[in-house]
């Protein structure tokens, strides 16, 4: 098959869909290219930022959704703010409704030259050829034609974690919703792991406990920490694992650089580094951008020549560049603290108000509102915790709290 087409989509996990889909709203001829595979991640998220999303009806695709959930760093807390987990099956079917789904792998993407009019070309495993005035990688990081990181330039911090869903909820602080429970495993302070911290919500077959390393260079294996999730559960680690009802490996790239502006290929969600690099949640900015990335690309195929620039600030604007150095400089600090500091910087981060710290927690903040929480974080901090949080470089720290 032949075919000519406005916008071709590569990757149909849920950013590619999502963006299919919100181009679709908008009128867009386009195809998503992918090969159907399951979506098996758990996917839990603050819902307050989902139920922003107004293009489209995100009421039904929670598959958990809690009032509340608990943190203990250095103490529990209970957070006040709406936390869920996404029911991928009900998230798939909705965007993928009335969205040409071509099921297959792509074998080649053939760029016209920068400049032309000509279209570009999308060959699939079954041989199919797409011609498109716009292609989309969304494939996931690190892109469809990246082999990873140059030799001169390191992996970013990568997110481990592993993961069993039980029948049953497990006795303790782990049988309820947690967020992040950064309590020591006993027996484990002197595995050289680092920090780590549970995590814990129901899922659809049963129970999820996760042993996570937010943030690591070089990663920690997620099989690693088998032992830790072990401890923390008073079981060794053949009776963790013959308990499971299935198991789960996270492995998440932590930002990463951002994408090349200038390449006449365009990229959405992880493969353009659309990833919280003090986080790794990527999914409701995905969700959240798809509509007016959508609308941008829309507005330019009616130009007679497609500007990819434009598209590019609507994926990357210079305020979220901005925002993403405030967040790497965050994310650096937290990769360097041992578990008691970890545990004083959460403590200190959650202990401001819920519409501060969460504005941290989003990619799409504003610089001069980023800047605001990372004040009242050093305001709140002990001394301690104050030398660290400006170890890096006291004077880029001062300039960044002045993004404006």
């Amino acid at each position: 098959m032949h075919r000519q087409v406005d916008v071709v989509v590569i990757g149909d996990g849920p950013a590619g869909s999502a963006l299919a889909a919100a181009l679709v709203r908008r009128g867009g001829d386009v195809v998503l290219v992918g090969a159907d595979a399951p979506w098996r991640a758990t996917y839990g998220t603050w819902a307050d930022d989902v139920d922003a999303i107004t293009w489209f009806d995100t009421n039904s695709i929670w598959a958990q959704r809690f009032e509340s959930i608990a943190v203990d760093a250095g103490g529990r807390r209970c957070l006040e703010r709406p936390y869920g987990v996404i029911d991928n099956a009900a998230l798939r079917a909705t965007l993928r409704n009335d969205v040409d789904h071509h099921r297959a792998h792509v074998s080649e993407i053939a760029l016209a030259p920068a400049g032309s009019n000509e279209r570009d070309r999308v060959v699939t495993s079954d041989d199919d050829v797409l011609e498109a005035r716009l292609v989309v990688d969304a494939t996931g990081w690190p892109g469809w034609a990246a082999d990873g990181p140059g030799p001169s330039e390191p992996s970013p911090p990568r997110q481990t974690a592993f993961g069993v869903v039980f029948a049953e909820p497990p006795a303790g602080r782990l049988g309820e919703p947690m967020l992040m429970d950064f309590t020591s495993a006993p027996g484990c302070d002197d595995d050289g792991i680092g920090p780590s911290f549970a995590y814990a919500l129901p899922v659809d077959d049963g129970w999820l406990v996760e042993e996570t390393v937010l943030a690591a260079q070089p990663a920690v294996p997620p099989d690693a920490l088998i032992a830790r999730l072990a401890a923390r559960l008073a079981m060794t680690n053949d009776e963790l694992l013959a308990s499971a009802i299935r198991t789960e490996r996270v492995d998440i790239p932590m930002g990463g650089p951002l994408p090349d502006t200038a390449s006449r290929l365009l990229a959405f969600g992880a493969a353009a580094s659309l990833i919280h690099p003090a986080t790794g949640y990527s999914l409701a900015t995905s969700l959240e951008l798809a509509d007016p990335v959508a609308h941008a690309i829309v507005a330019e195929l009616a130009s007679e020549r497609v500007d990819h620039s434009t598209v590019w600030d609507a994926i990357w604007p210079t305020s979220a560049r901005r925002t993403r150095v405030l967040h790497d400089y965050g994310a650096q600090v937290v990769l360097g603290l041992d578990a008691d500091d970890v545990r004083s910087f959460f403590g200190t981060f959650f202990d401001l108000d819920v519409d501060v710290w969460a504005d941290y927690l989003r990619i799409t903040t504003t610089p001069k509102r980023l800047a605001r929480v990372m004040t009242a974080m050093f305001t709140a901090a002990p001394w301690r915790l104050r030398r660290l949080l400006v170890s890096q470089n006291p004077l880029r720290f001062a300039r960044l709290l002045r993004p404006g």
